[in-house]
């Protein structure tokens, strides 16, 4: 079961990156709000320190994509600045994953 749930988080942190990386490449605020959304489903319980601090610091660096000081920035892409700690569960079906 534990196996399962490693495989998960793995899975939301790859979704993450492939969001997080098309943002970077195109400015697309929806590639933003879409790996919030996958940061969000993280479950914190299962994440060391420094992992969940990283996700927490990379929250707030897309949802305040001023900071970045790309030219393509707009608006607040992230509906929260937190992640929480709950099972990733209910999240896995609507996140969009790399094929």
């Amino acid at each position: 079961m534990a196996t399962d749930s490693t495989l998960e988080q793995t899975r939301l942190l790859a979704g993450v990156l492939m969001h997080v990386s098309r943002y970077l490449d195109t400015g697309c605020p929806r590639a933003a709000h879409q790996a919030g959304l996958l940061l969000r489903c993280l479950d914190a319980s299962t994440l060391d320190q420094e992992l969940m601090t990283s996700c927490e610091q990379l929250d707030q660096a897309i949802s305040h994509p001023r900071h970045l000081g790309g030219a393509n920035a707009v608006g607040d892409a992230s509906t929260s600045s937190r992640l929480r700690s709950r099972s990733s569960r209910g999240c896995v079906s609507t996140a969009s994953f790399p094929n």
